[in-house]
């Protein structure tokens, strides 16, 4: 049997792989509580019985499950030519790919983010994402987070050469003290 490799977050498969993870992790949770229901049913041949309730209390995390599976869902398919040329442009320019990250009024399926110094930027092929939402999004939960003085650019699907040209200027820039915890920052608010 083939062994699962890990993806971390951030890296462009990852969304793929959680999807199917947590398809085969809701399946069985329901499956575990519907096969503890019935034999709590087929034991006392009543519905009230202690099983019954133990049931009852698995279909919690099996019902929190499916809802991160219906996010998962939500997904687009990224292009992976996109990704690695954003890949290649990125260099030794710390990056995350395929994101997408969530909010409470909207979401934003990103497909690279990168961090240089005090710069944060990223790219979208969707046309749908609403990069001056997902901008005053990402000023806000940085600020809250204490990150101060950032520059927060998301270029569009049309912008494909400038965010390239940008990551070539961000090469040269100096690397900053904090861009480990701001790339964290960005896969703890995204799916």
């Amino acid at each position: 049997m083939a062994k699962l490799q890990k993806i971390s977050k951030g890296e462009p498969d990852y969304l793929k792989q959680q999807k199917k993870v947590v398809m085969v992790k809701t399946i069985v949770l329901f499956t575990i509580a519907l096969a503890v229901f019935l034999i709590g049913y087929w034991s006392t041949k009543t519905k009230a019985n202690l099983l019954s309730v133990v049931a009852v209390l698995g279909l919690l995390p099996a019902s929190k499950s499916m809802v991160s599976f219906i996010m998962y869902l939500r997904t687009p398919k990224y292009n992976e030519t996109i990704v690695e040329a954003a890949r290649t442009a990125c260099g030794e320019v710390p990056a995350l790919y395929n994101l997408y990250l969530t909010s409470y009024k909207q979401n934003f399926p990103l497909n690279c983010i990168a961090v240089r110094g005090n710069n944060l930027m990223g790219y979208t092929e969707f046309d749908t994402c609403d990069t001056t939402a997902c901008e005053e999004h990402l000023k806000l939960i940085t600020a809250q987070n204490s990150f101060k003085n950032l520059n927060i650019k998301i270029f569009k699907n049309s912008e494909l050469k400038k965010f390239e040209d940008r990551l070539a200027q961000l090469q040269k820039a100096e690397t900053g003290k904090r861009e480990t915890e701001l790339l964290e920052l960005m896969k703890d608010i995204s799916l």
